[in-house]
């Protein structure tokens, strides 16, 4: 179906791509495999004719083609979805899912399009999305559900995933897969590119890896697991998969945390529960179920329907009751947002303001801002988590990997007691995921706290010293590092699992 033969493009002196070569067929689904910065995402642009290439070509059922624009491509049958997601959040849903088409006036065809556009939202999601509600009223998930079914409604003969499933709970991802792998048995092919190794190894039916910009390699599935994989995009040995050795907390007497009688909604169950330093708790379960919203009580972002969230960290264990974020702040924790193009960087700035932002009072004396202090605590914070952009660059330009570890040191730099992060390796390649893991386990074994959401098993199962599964608004299971496999953590997913109501349990 079609053929990509060396193709180039530079921006400037940056040279993103030097020659990638892929070829996608009719009835398959193919993973495109690379680290932030490879040059998938300039591909990607190539193929969707965001950008024109320097060099190299694009051939479409055995003839050359060469897109001038998004339109182009739309009209050639390709359709792309960005891990950005897309939405225009003034309309409605319905009016979402047909921008870009033809205006449509008549009743009959408007209650057609209204019809078909049902018949996909449902297919992708359990829940019901109300056609007539603004867009912006939905969570993250929903609104990435509507971006894919707009793509989706196009009936696309090649759909090209951009790490569309990155902000996607499991249930919804399967949905999704099962939709592409449905439409590929009728004639389609699907692009799939996505960082978490048991999505691509479990659907795509080959793997072609970037790397700086080239092409180094093409895998059919007989031949590939999880390590094979990272050898191939990373160029070294490396594990795919982790299992953490470090101790944990639970050995640390000192409690930091404390939860009493929290119910995030009136109907949820009372959840009682401390956490030590040192430890790595993982929250996690199908979007909307919980965990988001536990994690927004504890940085005082969203008041509980009930109970208190204390923090210990004062003096002999002192505490401090949690009623909004300014004072967690104070407190000392520390809270990385899930959306980290609107709530966690400012684009226009340098990587040096973004990283100084939660810090400017340390740094002024007399009303100015020390410039030599500012680059010492961005050298020193850098270093910790391996950033290695210069301090001066937009944060824009950066990979999103590398923006994740600027948003992370500068709260870093605060030194917090307790470290809250919402999903923080969304989107990130699997050379950064390491990286952070490994910062993550120093914090830990430093003693601080962290509790971190996930949506990702592989990550909840390698990482955490506990996991608390969120179900129907309550926390519906904890399990220890030594309890928690894939297939006990998806049934708890789903309410099939040991309660976790009362204190001990949580403990």
């Amino acid at each position: 179906m079609l053929a990509v033969r060396g193709v180039a493009k530079a921006f400037g002196p940056t040279k993103a791509l030097s020659d990638a070569s892929l070829a996608v067929r009719s009835g398959e689904v193919v993973a495109l495999l690379g680290e932030n910065g490879s040059g998938k995402s300039t591909l990607v642009k190539v193929l969707s004719g965001v950008v024109r290439p320097d060099a190299g070509e694009l051939v479409l059922d055995g003839r050359p083609v060469r897109p001038g624009s998004p339109r182009d491509t739309l009209r050639a049958g390709i359709v792309t979805v960005y891990q950005e997601i897309l939405v225009a959040p003034d309309l409605t849903v319905l009016d979402n899912l047909w921008l870009g088409s033809a205006a449509f006036t008549e009743r009959s065809e408007r209650a057609r399009r209204r019809a078909r556009a049902r018949e996909v939202l449902d297919v992708l999601s359990p829940d019901p999305i109300a056609l007539d509600g603004p867009v912006s009223a939905l969570d993250l998930m929903q609104q990435q559900v509507c971006v894919i079914a707009q793509a989706l409604l196009r009936d696309p003969r090649l759909l090209v995933l951009d790490e569309a499933t990155s902000t996607l709970d499991v249930t919804l991802r399967d949905r999704l897969m099962a939709e592409v792998r449905r439409r590929c048995d009728e004639g389609a092919a699907a692009l799939f590119i996505s960082h978490r190794m048991d999505e691509v190894l479990a659907h795509a039916d080959r793997f072609v890896a970037l790397r700086g910009g080239v092409t180094v390699g093409e895998l059919p599935r007989s031949g590939a697991d999880a390590e094979t994989l990272v050898r191939l995009v990373s160029g070294e040995e490396a594990t795919a998969q982790r299992r953490s050795t470090r101790r944990g907390g639970h050995g640390l007497q000192r409690t930091v945390l404390e939860v009493s009688q929290l119910r995030i909604q009136p109907s949820s169950e009372p959840l009682d529960g401390i956490v030590r330093a040192g430890e790595i708790i993982g929250l996690a379960g199908l979007e909307g179920h919980g965990q988001d919203e536990f994690l927004q009580c504890l940085a005082g972002l969203r008041r509980p329907a009930a109970g208190e969230v204390v923090l210990r960290t004062g003096p002999h264990g002192a505490g401090t009751t949690v009623r909004n974020y300014r004072q967690a702040v104070r407190a000392g924790m520390a809270y990385v947002p899930r959306n980290r193009k609107t709530e966690g960087i400012a684009g226009v700035l340098s990587n040096l303001d973004n990283f100084t932002a939660p810090t400017l009072r340390r740094d002024a004396r007399l009303g100015l801002l020390g410039r030599a202090r500012r680059a010492a605590r961005y050298r020193r914070f850098a270093e910790f988590v391996n950033l290695t952009a210069p301090p001066g660059k937009a944060v824009v330009h950066l990979s999103g990997g590398n923006q994740q570890k600027v948003i992370v040191s500068r709260w870093l730099a605060r030194e917090p007691s307790v470290l809250l992060l919402n999903d923080p390796t969304r989107g990130v390649d699997l050379r950064t995921k390491q990286e952070l893991y490994g910062v993550l386990e120093r914090l830990a074994d430093q003693g601080t706290t962290i509790v971190m959401l996930s949506t990702e098993v592989e990550e909840l199962i390698g990482l955490m010293d506990r996991v608390l599964v969120f179900h129907g608004g309550s926390c519906a299971a904890v399990l220890d590092r030594s309890e928690a496999t894939r297939e006990r953590l998806v049934s708890a997913y789903f309410g099939h699992g040991s309660g976790a109501t009362g204190s001990e349990e949580v403990r």
